[in-house]
């Protein structure tokens, strides 16, 4: 077994590898099962598509009736392209307050502590299992923790206390919304520009279905669930038209136009609902056949009830009184369907990832490796 690392080396080592979204997951893998390399640390890989996995890495005794503690974070980060980097985002930087490097926030510090928490623990005796979930792609839909739930046996359990790591600014949130990603495939007729009583354009039937679709979200802000309160900014669901692609010269008449739309939905909403009233609202201005409407990925929304025991202990090791939900989704959502109690808590504020020069604070980062212990003991 390699030396026992501090928390800020353990993230050093991690920052350092590029695990950009679709990428291959071995290299960084490799790296984290070299560290907990040690006959008390049991480690899984299950497959997550080529060239991708999820790693399951193990302490204490092995899971019964869903016993113990199971930990979750993803291992791959956006990429570090943006032209404001002031260093090496690869390297990591530690400033007079910050941990700065592209994946500090989100989410390798939350994984450089759990690492070290099983490392610590497992020289301990266990009576219950302590668990920590690797996932990948979860940037680009939490395909990885998809991959996962399908995969998983149903008669071997889990912890139903999880934990997803994802950057709150150490809130203790108990859902989030869902994520569909829609695409409106629309049909028409290429023709020459110079006749077009011969075709049909179908962007502009395509501009028909935004204004449809302008319609059906301006009615989805008088929806409310029971979870609504958790999200008071934006206690509705929320549907935005994103993309738009068609047409292939000037003086051809389009004979296809796509348009992707992105739908956030709130705990307890149905996307098959959902779904239906998207595909009456296109209905309704364009031809039969001339559009067809399919889900490319879905993030299902989550809410934990509020008594449950992992969110009452972090609540009270955080002093917080009120509950919380956010308006992103996590890995929480896809565990959530295999029957387990998710929250998500973890160090750094989400609105320093995602950008040049991410950084988490350090004593957030110290805080929250206190904290895991005391929810590991």
């Amino acid at each position: 077994m390699t030396n026992a690392l501090t928390d800020i080396e353990v993230l050093a080592r991690l920052v350092a590898v590029d695990s950009t979204s679709r990428r291959p997951t071995a290299p960084i893998y490799d790296a984290i099962e070299e560290y907990l390399d040690d006959p008390r640390i049991r480690r899984e890989r299950f497959a997550a598509g080529a060239e991708h996995e999820n790693l399951l890495i193990s302490i204490g005794p092995e899971c019964r009736a869903g016993e113990g503690l199971l930990l979750c974070g993803h291992v791959d980060t956006v990429p570090a392209d943006e032209p404001e980097w002031t260093l090496d985002p690869l390297q990591l930087d530690v400033r007079e307050d910050r941990l700065v490097a592209r994946g500090a926030c989100d989410m390798k510090g939350f994984v450089a502590l759990a690492m070290n928490l099983l490392r610590e623990r497992a020289a301990q005796p266990l009576d219950q299992p302590l668990q920590l979930l690797l996932t990948c792609n979860e940037e680009i839909g939490t395909l990885g923790a998809a991959a996962f739930a399908r995969a998983w046996p149903k008669d071997r359990a889990l912890p139903r206390r999880t934990l997803v790591g994802e950057p709150t600014s150490m809130r203790v949130v108990r859902g989030h919304k869902g994520h569909l990603s829609i695409r409106v495939s629309v049909l028409g007729v290429a023709a020459h520009s110079g006749f077009p009583h011969k075709g049909v354009n179908s962007i502009e039937r395509a501009a028909q279905i935004v204004q449809a679709l302008a319609v059906l979200r301006a009615s989805m802000t008088r929806v409310r669930t029971p979870e609504s309160a958790l999200f008071p900014e934006v206690p509705f669901p929320v549907l935005t038209t994103a993309k738009i692609a068609g047409g292939s010269a000037i003086n051809v008449i389009p004979e296809r136009c796509e348009i992707d739309v992105g739908v956030r939905l709130l705990p307890g909403m149905s996307s098959e609902a959902c779904m239906a009233s998207l595909q009456s609202a296109v209905a309704a201005v364009v031809p039969d056949g001339a559009a067809t409407v399919t889900v490319m990925n879905e993030t299902p929304p989550f809410a934990t009830p509020a008594d449950r025991p992992l969110h009452r202990e972090l609540c009270a090791l955080m002093g917080q009184s009120e509950e919380f939900g956010v308006g992103f989704g996590t890995d929480a959502g896809r565990l959530a369907t295999l029957g387990l109690d998710c929250i998500v808590w973890g160090p750094g504020d989400i609105s320093n990832a995602h950008k040049a020069d991410e950084w988490m604070p350090i004593s957030e980062f110290a805080r929250a490796a206190e904290v895991l212990r005391a929810l590991a003991r």
